[in-house]
C-alpha cells in the first residue's frame, strides 16, 4: 500500500515538474514577461509540492496506525483462542474425574452400608467409665506411749475405691463410688494391720450433677464435702495419711445432701457450699435442720489460699420424749496457704473446732490443730515429701493431751495416676497425756 501511495506522488510530481518546464517555455518565449511573475509561480508550485508532501505523510501515518491495531486485534484472538482451548481441556479433564468418581461411589455406599450394619447400637455404656483408687503404702510406723500392733515395719491399705461415672448429655452426670474399707486396727483416725477389703463399710458417693454452668454446679446426693478433698487435692499424698480436719473426725470428707460450687475468673476464685444433714456418708440419717459447710479459695500463679467454715447439730435435732436434751451446736472454721507448682508443693492448715464431741450444752468443748507439709519433685517420677501436724485434741475431756504426728518418705510414681511408695515412708504420732485419740 505505501509503494502505491509513492507512485502517485511521484506522478503529481511529474506532472508539477511539467507544468513547471512548460511555464519555463512559455516564459522563454514570452521575454516580454515581467520577471516578478516567474519568481511568484515558482514559490507556488513549491507550496502545492509541500503540501502534497505533507498529505501523503498523514495518509502514511494512519495506514501505520491502522496495521498496528489489526496487529492487536489479530494477537488478542489468538489468545481468546489459546483460553478457550485450554478451558476446553480442564472441562474434559474435569468430567474425566467426575465419570471416575461417579464410578467409586457404589462401592463407597456399599462399604459405609456394610460399616453401619456392624457398628453396635449406641447404649449407655459408650458414655461410662469405669475406675479404681487404692490408697497403699509401706511404711515404719512408731506410736507411743503406749505399745500397740501398729507399730513396726509393713504395707497398709488405707482405703479402696471402685467408682462408675455416667454422663447423660453435656449437662447432666452421675456418680457412684464404693468405698472398701480395710479390716484392721483403727486408732488416730487411721487403720491400720492386715486384713481383707470389705464393701460394707459405705457408698462414698452417689450423686446427680447438673453443670449448668463452670460457675454453678449443682450435686444431689453423697457428694464431695467442701474442705476435706480440697485439702487432699492441695497435699497430694492422702494415700500416706489423712489430712488433720479428717482424722481428728472434726468433719466428713462426703455427706448426703446438696452441694453446689463452681469457678469465676477461670480458677482465680472457686466456692463450694454443702447443705447436709451432718451425720457423714456412712450414716444416711435424717434430722430436723441440717448442716452448712463451706469454702472459698483465690488461686493465682500457683499460690493458693483458702477459708472454710462448718455450723451444725451433727444430725443429732431429733424429736425426743421429754426432757429432751439441750443439743449442742458444733463449729468449725478452717485456713490455708500453700503453694503448688509441678516441681514442688509446700502447704499450711490450721483448724479450730467447737463441741464436736458433745452433743450436750452442760458439756462445751474446743480443739485446735495445724500441719504443715511439703514434697520436692527431684528427679522425674521421683518425690521426696514430709509433714508434721501438731494438735489438742480436746481442751475439756482430755485437757492435757497433745497429738504431734510427722512423716517423711520417697515417693515413686512410675505411671502417670499411679503413686506408689518405693521406700518405707517413716510415721510416728505421739500421744502425750492422754489415750490415743
Amino acid at each position: 500500500m505505501r509503494k502505491r501511495y509513492s507512485l502517485h506522488c511521484g506522478a503529481a510530481i511529474g506532472v508539477l515538474l511539467a507544468a513547471g518546464i512548460g511555464a519555463d517555455a512559455q516564459a522563454k518565449a514570452g521575454r516580454h514577461h515581467h520577471a516578478a511573475m516567474a519568481a511568484g509561480a515558482d514559490t507556488v508550485t513549491q507550496e502545492k509540492i509541500e503540501s502534497l508532501t505533507a498529505a501523503v505523510s498523514t495518509l502514511e501515518s494512519r495506514l501505520n496506525d491502522e496495521s498496528a491495531a489489526r496487529q492487536a486485534d489479530e494477537a488478542r484472538a489468538q489468545a481468546a483462542e489459546a483460553k478457550a482451548d485450554a478451558a476446553e481441556a480442564d472441562a474434559q479433564a474435569t468430567r474425566s474425574e467426575l465419570r471416575a468418581q461417579i464410578q467409586t461411589i457404589p462401592g463407597e455406599v456399599k462399604s459405609d452400608v456394610a460399616a453401619a450394619a456392624a457398628k453396635p447400637k449406641a447404649s449407655w455404656a459408650d458414655n461410662t467409665t469405669l475406675g479404681m483408687t487404692v490408697y497403699t503404702d509401706l511404711t515404719d510406723i512408731n506410736q507411743r506411749p503406749t505399745p500397740n500392733k501398729v507399730n513396726g515395719a509393713g504395707a497398709d491399705i488405707k482405703r479402696a475405691y471402685v467408682a462408675i461415672n455416667h454422663t447423660f448429655n453435656s449437662v447432666y452426670s452421675a456418680n457412684l463410688t464404693v468405698d472398701l474399707a480395710p479390716n484392721g486396727v483403727v486408732l488416730n483416725g487411721g487403720t491400720f494391720g492386715t486384713g481383707t477389703l470389705q464393701g460394707s463399710e459405705a457408698i462414698k458417693y452417689a450423686y446427680i450433677q447438673a453443670a449448668y454452668d463452670p460457675r454453678f454446679i449443682v450435686k444431689v446426693g453423697a457428694a464431695q464435702m467442701p474442705w476435706i478433698p480440697f485439702v487432699e487435692d492441695t497435699y497430694g499424698y492422702r494415700f500416706v495419711e489423712k489430712v488433720p480436719v479428717d482424722y481428728n473426725k472434726v468433719g466428713n470428707s462426703s455427706d448426703w445432701g446438696v452441694n453446689l460450687h463452681g469457678d469465676f475468673g477461670k480458677g482465680l476464685l472457686d466456692y463450694s457450699v454443702s447443705v447436709v444433714d451432718g451425720a457423714g456418708y456412712k450414716n444416711p440419717v435424717r434430722s430436723q435442720a441440717m448442716d452448712v459447710e463451706g469454702r472459698v479459695n483465690v488461686n493465682y500463679m500457683g499460690f493458693i489460699g483458702a477459708l472454710g467454715g462448718y455450723s451444725g447439730q451433727l444430725s443429732n435435732d431429733i424429736q425426743q420424749a421429754p426432757p429432751p436434751l439441750a443439743k449442742q451446736t458444733a463449729t468449725r472454721w478452717d485456713a490455708l496457704v500453700a503453694y503448688v507448682n509441678p516441681m514442688f508443693r509446700v502447704g499450711f492448715e490450721y483448724f479450730e473446732a467447737q463441741d464436736w464431741k458433745v452433743v450436750t450444752a452442760t458439756t462445751p468443748d474446743r480443739q485446735e490443730g495445724y500441719s504443715l507439709w511439703g514434697a520436692w519433685n527431684f528427679y522425674p517420677k521421683f518425690s521426696v515429701f514430709g509433714r508434721y501436724d501438731w494438735g489438742n485434741p480436746s481442751e475439756k475431756l482430755a485437757p492435757s493431751a497433745r497429738v504431734q504426728y510427722y512423716n517423711i518418705g520417697i515417693n515413686y510414681e512410675p505411671v502417670k495416676t499411679l503413686d506408689h511408695n518405693a521406700t518405707p515412708a517413716a510415721t510416728a504420732r505421739t500421744d502425750v497425756g492422754s489415750k490415743a485419740v
